[in-house]
């Protein structure tokens, strides 16, 4: 199925192989890429999970166009920065995820690269707050802005 047939419902997170958390807030922001992210392949084989814990797994992605509008681009062009792309992704479903699954995929990424969540010293003691919030959430949809995430889309 394409990404416009999913019917997400937003924020949706995503699992990338490396592995890391994505955070979608909106479709736009779904469907939207830096020329690295699109030259990298980097979404390919991403799980995505919504709001609602429903999972799909990304299997393809391209490019449809800019994201931007001419004059963005152009500007983007002129200012040296990144021109994003329009993207859409072929997605497969699978079976979704409860609460306490996806509460767990992120805390073992917490405690596997404490440094992306700013504890960079095991005597800094900023990720024990984080894991207990973590455990504390009551949905996914609040786990985005709890982790500080984002979609990297100037990659």
């Amino acid at each position: 199925m394409k990404t416009a047939e999913a019917g997400f419902r937003f924020p949706v997170l995503g699992f990338t192989p490396e592995p890391e958390i994505w955070a979608f807030p909106d479709m736009d922001t779904l469907t939207s890429c830096g020329p690295r992210t699109l030259k990298d392949n980097m979404q390919l084989g991403m799980e995505l999970v919504d709001a609602d814990g429903r999972r799909w797994i990304v299997r393809s992605v391209t490019r449809i166009g800019r994201a931007e509008s001419w004059l963005a681009s152009v500007l983007s062009l002129l200012l040296y920065a990144k021109m994003q792309s329009r993207i859409e992704h072929e997605l497969e479903a699978v079976e979704p995820m409860s609460l306490d699954e996806v509460k767990a995929r992120a805390y073992a990424l917490l405690e596997a690269f404490p440094e992306d969540y700013g504890q960079y010293h095991e005597s800094d003691n900023m990720l024990a707050p984080l894991l207990a919030e973590v455990r504390a959430a009551k949905d996914i949809a609040s786990l985005p802005e709890l982790l500080g995430l984002d979609s990297f889309m100037a990659y």
